[in-house]
This record gives C-alpha cells, structure tokens and sequence, in this order.
C-alpha cells in the first residue's frame, strides 16, 4: 500500500466526519451511537456489561466485554456490522425484560 493512498483515506475520512460534524443529525453531531440496527449501547467498566438496545426495542446484556471493544463498537463505521463480527455469537448474554 502506498503512502499516497493512505493519505487520501484520512482526507476522506476527515471529509466525512466534518461534514457529519456540521451536517448530520444531534446524534452524529454529539459523536454518539447511530446505527440502522443498535438504538443505544452502554458499557459498565466495573462489571464489563455492555448493554445494548436495538432499533426493535429488545434489549440484550453481553457479560465479560473487554473495554476496548466497546471503544472500537463506539467508532466503527458500521455499528451493525462491528457488532455482527465482533460481539454478537461470542460473548455470553441473556435478553433483558422491561
């Protein structure tokens, strides 16, 4: 890969989060958790739960969640697909009831 292109993506990227910055919805502009599938995640360091609440309404509890990887959930692109890939299937978790 060369350095040219490397450059091009952080200019790209540096684009699009100005533009969201100035352009996108409260919760883009406040950098907070937006996503087509996850409506809200929060994170308890003490007790490495990360709860997360999905745009149909149901709520899980994943147990023993590195912190890091909520960072990471926190900054993907894609919310879902990070989530997909990195947490749903391999984490232990029960549905949380209202």
């Amino acid at each position: 890969m060369s350095r040219g292109l490397d450059v091009k993506k952080a200019e790209a990227a540096l684009k699009r989060a100005a533009h969201r910055a100035l352009h996108g919805s409260r919760e883009e502009r406040s950098g907070r958790l937006v996503s087509s599938v996850l409506a809200d995640a929060k994170y308890d360091p003490e007790s490495r739960h990360l709860d997360v609440r999905f745009v149909t309404g149901r709520r899980y509890r994943y147990s023993d969640v590195p912190p890091g990887l909520y960072g990471r959930l926190i900054k993907a692109e894609s919310k879902g697909a990070f989530f997909n890939a990195h947490i749903r299937n391999e984490y232990p978790y029960r549905e949380l009831l209202s």
